[in-house]
């Protein structure tokens, strides 16, 4: 919900299909990560390693892939932004591993 409430103070929305995802030797594992309200509840463990990366529209979050499997645009056609961090849960918190 977090995520989804800064995009609703600035007017923005979050893309629901995409997930942020589990870090390992599988591609794109669990956990998978919500970025948008819902009613989930994760337990965060440490030595857990996920990804934190919202897709913020500025109209409709409805959104389609192309057929190169990869570019995502939204239905409207309005603008995006992607962005990721990667995460560790540690004992005492958290640390953003992808801050240089």
């Amino acid at each position: 919900g977090a995520i989804h409430a800064v995009a609703d103070a600035y007017g923005y929305d979050t893309v629901r299909h995409y997930r942020g995802h589990g870090i390992s030797s599988d591609f794109h594992c669990a956990p998978l990560v919500k970025h948008f309200r819902n009613n989930d509840a994760m337990e965060l463990l440490p030595g857990m390693i996920f990804t934190i990366e919202p897709m913020i529209t500025e109209g409709s979050a409805e959104s389609n892939e192309w057929s190169d499997n990869w570019t995502v645009v939204t239905q409207d056609g309005g603008r995006a932004a992607q962005f990721e961090h990667t995460v560790l849960i540690t004992e005492t918190g958290v640390e953003i591993l992808t801050l240089p």
